[in-house]
């Protein structure tokens, strides 16, 4: 019933259709840039295009909605209530956890579909679009649910989702160059593969990358592990990692709420 009762509020939410018609006009307008310009319908034009663009809208948007969420309960005083609830920790926050992810699953599922319908591109194009989408919405939110919970308020949610977001998003890359090069030469390729799985947003990105793209896009020193990536083994080494980080952060949550309900208790 709580179930029900939490995928009916974040079905209400406006924001959502919202979201789902910007989505959808975004996937329209890069789509038929390839189909008007057929020279553009190359990897590095629009399917990079997109790939930039879902990579760096959708997290920020589900981890401030996630977020803000979370920190409107803690305002409201309806999470100390929902605390109250014969259920465990971990349980009410895979509840809210997947009613959310359900919910914005659907919405980029119909933003796909009808983009479809428009646009002319391959069903495998379009399937491991979605499918980044949802790896994504799946990490974010996450992220964002931790986020909340450690947040006093909605402000504080906000605050920390989006200096999340410009570290593991847009500094990531300048990060990790500068701590690179301080290391070894030689050990330098491997280090910065290794550092793939710290931050599932850029597993995900370069994952779906070499899925679209040659090997020898990212040079020939990693077209031994892109071509790894993009079988059967490396997705499947992929989807374990985002599971087993996201099962994480969601028990780093529940320890998080019941450390503070035995606070309040006491």
């Amino acid at each position: 019933m709580l179930w029900r009762i939490e995928w009916s509020r974040t079905l209400r939410q406006k924001e959502s259709y919202v979201f789902l018609f910007t989505w959808m006009v975004t996937l329209v307008l890069l789509g038929g840039l390839g189909q008007a310009l057929p020279v553009a319908s190359a990897y590095t034009n629009v399917n990079s295009s997109l790939l930039t663009i879902i990579g760096l809208v959708l997290p920020l948007f589900v981890m401030l909605t996630t977020a803000l969420q979370w920190g409107g309960e803690r305002e409201s005083k309806r999470l100390r209530l929902l605390t109250t609830y014969p259920l465990s920790m971990f349980r009410l926050i895979w509840m809210r956890y997947s009613a959310f992810l359900a919910t914005q699953a659907l919405i980029v599922t119909l933003a796909y579909a009808l983009a479809s319908f428009v646009v002319s591109m391959p069903l495998t194009t379009w399937f491991v679009l979605w499918t980044y989408s949802i790896g994504l919405i799946a990490y974010g939110a996450a992220l964002g649910t931790f986020v909340g919970v450690i947040g006093r308020n909605r402000l504080q949610a906000v605050l920390l989702s989006f200096l999340i977001w410009i570290v593991m998003i847009l500094l990531w890359p300048t990060i990790l160059v500068s701590v690179i090069a301080w290391m070894p030469y030689g050990i330098q390729a491997e280090a910065m593969i290794g550092a793939l799985f710290l931050n599932g947003f850029e597993l995900l990105r370069v994952w779906v990358s070499a899925v679209l793209a040659a090997p020898d896009l990212f040079g020939a020193i990693y077209e031994t592990f892109i071509d790894w990536l993009d079988g059967s083994i490396g997705t499947a080494v992929v989807g374990f990692t985002i599971a087993t980080v996201i099962l994480w952060m969601l028990s780093a949550s529940a320890w998080w709420l019941r450390r503070e309900g035995r606070h309040d208790s006491a």
